[in-house]
């Protein structure tokens, strides 16, 4: 098994990662990192979500908390517009048959008022938004990095 503690031996896939926001909003163009701790665990994120139409959007948490279901605050940013909302999610190892080269599938929701950061069309009921990744290994011929990164939590 890789170690969760080696940042240059996973990526996110971005083939199987999207973000979508409860105004029907989608996008998969988003730019971050997930913190991770030795466990494997998500201890973080901060990410940067470019939605059509939208100004980019900045969630991120230095707080997480759990082991496959993980807990914790968000800030969003918005220029210099944030709030804080609740953080709420899943992050589970995933098997995979004969290779035994598992990977960790992310997915994060926190509901938060667009109003407070006049975004998008400063709607007045809360916005939820929700994050589907994974992050796997990288094969021995692909580049390091992938902006996963782990802080020997």
């Amino acid at each position: 098994m890789i170690p969760y503690t080696d940042p240059g031996a996973w990526r996110i896939a971005m083939d199987a990662s999207e973000a979508k926001l409860s105004t029907g909003l989608g996008t998969h163009d988003f730019q971050g990192s997930f913190y991770l701790d030795p466990a494997g665990s998500l201890a973080g994120f901060t990410l940067r979500l470019a939605f059509p139409g939208a100004a980019e959007l900045c969630w991120d948490s230095v707080s997480l908390e759990g082991g496959p279901q993980v807990r914790g605050a968000g800030r969003f940013r918005i220029g210099r517009r944030e709030t804080v909302a609740g953080v709420s999610g899943l992050c589970v190892q995933v098997p995979v048959g004969r290779t035994g080269r598992s990977y960790l599938k992310i997915v994060l929701a926190a509901t938060f008022s667009p109003l407070r950061l006049r975004w998008p069309r400063a709607r007045l009921r809360p916005v939820t938004l929700q994050l589907f990744s994974e992050i796997r290994p990288l094969a021995a011929d692909s580049e390091p990095g992938g902006g996963i990164r782990s802080d020997g939590l």
